[in-house]
């Protein structure tokens, strides 16, 4: 068996770098034409790209917390897309360059605004870049010692690794919580500064924790065709099934709360941010965020046998993936953007640009260390896990 089947081919990774390359002369265009549309998607991209690797280490620490002896043959996979985090860092660092261009705290009309002025202490761009450099770098010390402790593992065999990594995980989990909050609050929420939810970064979570396993989920299937992880049955494809399902209906609560609180209280403070969203050119994409995030998921995700089918199993986790990336488009554009512009070319030179860069990255990090977590105590539970 060839662990190494599923690597990339000399005419696949061509492709990926041309599309980089016209991607990236696509943004680096848009910035000097339409630079406040460009820079939208940018920040659309970057934190999509991110949010999935985000969503594949939230995975692995839940695997640890609650000792899920079946998860340890993906263990591997949600430690290799964890693997973009670096690059997925260095991106968001990136955006502050735009920082002008996007957030109206920014500008001069941020003197004149009352509620802009009561909240200058926090909304300034020295204290924005200080908690970005703050919260990236919390989450890649996290990122590198689950890894370091898993690969030390495979050479030692020493259970020791599992108990510091459970205490670990469970520790990342609370510190992910508060900090992506925060990173919601500063990077999406301070588009609109007149505006505020206080669970939209529990909204944000969710969203990560949906993409975490849906890439989880393609990635396995993937590897498990090439025959690279045979060792992942459909039962464990069952398990990451109603994992999706738990947590699509979950982004749904969310999302029907946060809704249905701000339609219900009628503040003109509050709706204006739905206004926005529900009336003009965005309406339709407002309604099809849930159809697509949850309506459709779940109804597909219910029987069984669907959560059992690997086939069914990438077309729905497609489908999530693509409705979290309408999803995040949802939460920046409107607000930088009033008038829709609709999704054209600098929306996909952005995605087609830093998926190119997730896809490789993602593959070498697969390639650079064995697909089974050898030294790993519940191994042999998940070798033999059945439904």
């Amino acid at each position: 068996m060839n662990r190494r089947s599923f690597a990339l081919t000399p005419g696949q990774r061509g492709a990926l770098s041309l599309l980089l390359a016209v991607g990236g002369f696509g943004l680096v265009l848009g910035l000097l034409v339409s630079p406040a549309r460009a820079w939208t998607a940018y920040l659309i991209n970057a934190f999509y790209f991110l949010s999935i690797a985000l969503g594949a280490l939230v995975v692995t620490a839940l695997l640890y917390v609650t000792k899920a002896g079946w998860g340890v043959v993906v263990k591997r996979v949600t430690e290799g897309v964890t693997g973009y985090l670096p690059w997925g860092a260095a991106s968001m660092l990136a955006l502050i360059a735009g920082v002008n261009t996007l957030y109206p705290w920014t500008g001069p009309e941020a003197h004149e605004d009352p509620i802009l002025l009561a909240k200058a202490s926090y909304l300034n761009v020295p204290a924005f870049a200080i908690r970005m450099i703050l919260v990236l770098g919390l989450w890649l010390l996290f990122a590198r010692l689950l890894r370091n402790g898993s690969l030390a593992q495979d050479k030692d065999k020493d259970v020791r690794h599992t108990t510091r990594a459970v205490a670990l995980s469970a520790g990342f989990l609370l510190v992910f919580a508060l900090s992506f909050s925060v990173a919601s609050f500063d990077w999406l929420m301070s588009l609109s500064p007149h505006w505020q939810s206080t669970i939209f970064g529990w909204y944000n979570l969710a969203g990560v924790a949906v993409s975490g396993v849906a890439i989880t989920l393609l990635v396995t299937i993937h590897l498990r065709r090439t025959g690279a992880l045979p060792e992942a049955n459909e039962s464990h494809l069952h398990d990451l099934g109603k994992l999706l399902f738990a947590m699509c209906t979950f982004w749904a609560y969310l999302w029907t709360s946060q809704y249905l609180l701000v339609w219900y209280a009628n503040m003109p403070e509050e709706t204006a941010y739905y206004i926005h969203r529900t009336e003009g050119g965005y309406r339709f994409l407002f309604w099809a965020n849930l159809v697509v995030n949850w309506l459709v998921p779940f109804l597909a995700l219910l029987p069984r046998s669907a959560k059992r089918n690997p086939a069914h199993l990438v077309r729905v986790s497609l489908l999530v993936l693509l409705g979290r990336w309408l999803d995040i488009y949802l939460q920046v554009t409107p607000n930088v953007l009033p008038e829709h512009p609709g999704i054209g070319l600098l929306e996909l030179a952005g995605f087609v640009t830093f998926g190119a860069v997730f896809i490789q990255v993602v593959e070498r990090s697969l390639l650079r260390a064995p697909l089974i977590a050898r030294g790993d105590p519940y191994l042999s539970e998940s070798l033999h896990h059945a439904q």
